[in-house]
Formats: C-alpha cells, structure tokens, sequence
C-alpha cells in the first residue's frame, strides 16, 4: 500500500493510497486505479484526473487590472 506523507503545521500526516477494483460506471469494464481513501466510480479513461490549473499570466493580470482613467466630456443637454 503505497503512502503519501504531507506536512500540516506542526506535525506529519500519513495518506494511504489503495487500489480499487470496481466496474465503470461509463464504459462498464471491470478496471483497477490507485487512488486516496475514496473509491472511484469512473476507469482514467472515461474521466480522467483533474490537472492543477495553471497560474495566469501576471502582464494580463496587469493589463484587465488597468482602467480608461480619462473621462470624456458629458453633453450639455443630458445634465439636469
């Protein structure tokens, strides 16, 4: 059974991994996934692990962060 240790303040926490054996709920073959403590309803090729999402570029973060400053001029006739 394969381990997982992650640091959380000030002691260790040891994650067990297990491998699961079950029948997919998509394509309905009989499949085995190592996964955490939860057992998975789906085979890796029918849903696939989410990917971390990437960070976003930080110059486009800077540039939609950027406001037209300048006001334009208000016509007369819409001041009431």
């Amino acid at each position: 059974m394969e381990s997982k240790e992650v640091f959380v303040k000030a002691h260790t926490r040891v994650i067990k991994q297990r491998v699961y054996r079950f029948v997919c709920k998509n394509c309905n073959q009989v499949v085995e996934r190592t996964c955490y403590p939860s057992q998975p309803l789906y085979c890796l090729e029918c849903r696939p692990q989410k990917a971390k999402p990437s960070k976003p570029n930080r110059k486009a973060i800077a540039k939609s962060k950027k406001k037209f400053t300048a006001q334009q001029p208000v016509a007369e006739e819409f001041i009431v």
